[in-house]
């Protein structure tokens, strides 16, 4: 049986290590030991951006709306 592939590639939710600035709104400030979004980025370096919790809520909502437009384009 083959494994069902994941899109929901690249991203997890961790502490912060440190105090940082939310890459989507830098008025956003994420404490340490917060919650913080982590988005991997494709290539070679394979840096990472980090978002405070209330842009990820808000990127999240949108990957479930773009999520639930393809699987009724797929009905």
């Amino acid at each position: 049986m083959s494994v069902v592939r994941s899109v929901l590639l690249r991203l997890e939710v961790r502490q912060a290590g440190r105090a940082s600035k939310c890459a989507r709104n830098k008025n956003h400030a994420i404490a340490k030991g917060q919650p913080r979004f982590v988005v991997k980025n494709h290539g070679p370096a394979q840096g990472e951006k980090g978002y405070c919790k209330r842009c990820a809520k808000l990127m999240i909502s949108r990957a479930h709306d773009a999520l639930d437009g393809l699987e009724a384009d797929l009905s």
